[in-house]
């Protein structure tokens, strides 16, 4: 079972990008990619799974982040 990583209001750190194995640029970018395509704002809070999936604030699945880089 997938570990929650990131669940607050501000940005990812740099640490959830190191787990997860990729750059924070890398990361930035998928969370702006997965957000509009899930009618998310930019604003919205996501939780991020070590795994890659993100969730919304209803714990539904929007996308993966390693499916964006």
């Amino acid at each position: 079972m997938a570990e929650k990583i990131w669940s607050r209001p501000e940005n990812p750190t740099r640490g959830v990008a190191s787990t997860l194995g990729i750059s924070r640029a890398q990361l930035r970018e998928a969370i702006h990619a997965i957000k509009p395509g899930a009618g998310l704002q930019p604003d919205d809070n996501i939780t991020i799974w070590d795994d890659g999936s993100v969730t919304d604030a209803g714990d539904v699945s929007i996308g993966n982040i390693f499916d964006e880089i």
